[in-house]
């Protein structure tokens, strides 16, 4: 019998549909193969897997939809990996661009796949119904992180006093998670929003973009990780790394959920991540409707105006009748969602083969 551990509660993501094994409250004597996440770079984490480990033991880290700020992992693992004599096995939903001593299974499909669920209600989302798209522009913003903040300033200066705010539905929720779930908290907001020059905190949380939390301030996330909720042409995203930070890993790009919603969901992408993401998406073949949108912004530099760039685009798509624009054009909307499938087969296949070998080995 192969005995295989669920360490980190991962199965869900990738392999769990292929897989059954014994989650860390169940955990009893040695297992063959041992799937960790990213928390195995903690301090100490790795110490806590060996007891559970014999000689042969395959340990399998799952870093997939957490890949954000990589070259730090990376710092970590490689000292993991040459102390302790085990076979590991690293996937990743971005490709790996150095050397590491170990099998690297890595590639953007692993992105789609880890995200494109219909029963996951955390970091994944649902398949929409088939409503149909409203002119707009829609923005939901989770976490509390300093371009969030940026942004909802930009978009405060631009469209608070504009007629056209009528197009606009953007919400910043600025939650944090500290071990009980996510929720707001006022003493952390204030810490990060003083940051900011004072003449731009004045403008953060305008009405219109006021700090948006359910009673008891949790929040309601399988609602705006249902894609139905996205009912306008218009998607502005603001990734979780973006490169604005100084520990941001210029070197990777990464994205996630968020990049990957208003390409099925058959939206006008607009997305605040790492300067070169939208080349990497159009290296995947992704149409991001260059003839009818200004991504000019993406080749800016300098962070901060990066992102005031962004937001003076999505102004101008309110001019424009966007939902004209995607109804000439349903056949690239198709082509998108059809590549979103076809890559989340492909990460699929990846998992499938890496099974099979692994299991063939034993």
């Amino acid at each position: 019998m192969i005995k295989i551990a669920d360490f980190h509660y991962q199965s869900q993501r990738l392999w769990g549909r292929f897989l059954n094994a014994t989650l860390p409250e169940k955990l009893d004597g040695k297992y063959d193969i041992i799937f960790v996440h990213r928390e195995i770079e903690g301090e100490g984490e790795i110490e806590k897997v060996i007891p559970y480990c014999n000689p042969n033991t395959k340990i399998i880290v799952d870093i997939t939809t957490e890949s954000g700020q990589i070259e730090l992992f990376l710092e970590r693992f490689k000292k993991i990996i040459e102390k302790y004599n085990y076979e590991f096995i690293l996937i990743s939903d971005l490709p790996i661009n150095q050397e590491l001593n170990c099998s690297v299974i890595d590639d953007y499909s692993l992105a789609f796949l880890g995200h494109l669920h219909d029963n996951i209600h955390s970091r994944t989302f649902f398949h929409h119904d088939n409503r149909e798209l409203a002119h707009g522009i829609v923005s939901y913003n989770g976490s509390l992180r300093t371009q969030r903040l940026w942004l909802n300033y930009f978009c405060s200066k631009a469209f608070k006093r504009s007629r056209l705010i009528k197009h606009t539905h953007l919400f910043f929720w600025y939650y944090l998670n500290k071990g009980e779930g996510p929720k707001f908290y006022q003493e952390d907001f204030n810490q990060m929003v003083s940051t900011l020059p004072n003449e731009e905190i004045q403008k953060v949380l305008h009405e219109k973009f006021r700090v948006h939390h359910h009673e008891e301030h949790r929040l309601l996330q399988e609602d705006w990780n249902d894609l139905k909720y996205l009912e306008h042409t218009v998607n502005l995203i603001s990734e979780n790394v973006t490169g604005l930070l100084e520990q941001d890993d210029k070197n990777h790009i990464s994205f996630t959920e968020k990049t990957i919603k208003p390409l099925v969901r058959g939206q006008i992408p607009l997305i605040h991540g790492y300067r070169g993401l939208q080349d990497e998406l159009r290296k995947l073949g992704f149409d991001l409707y260059d003839d009818f949108v200004d991504h000019s912004y993406e080749k800016e530099t300098d962070e901060i105006l990066r992102i005031e760039k962004l937001v003076q685009e999505a102004k101008r798509l309110t001019t424009c009748d966007t939902e004209e624009f995607l109804n000439n054009n349903q056949h690239r909307v198709y082509n998108n969602k059809k590549l979103c499938e076809e890559l989340l087969w492909k990460g699929k296949s990846l998992i499938i083969k890496l099974i099979d070998e692994i299991l063939q080995k034993k």
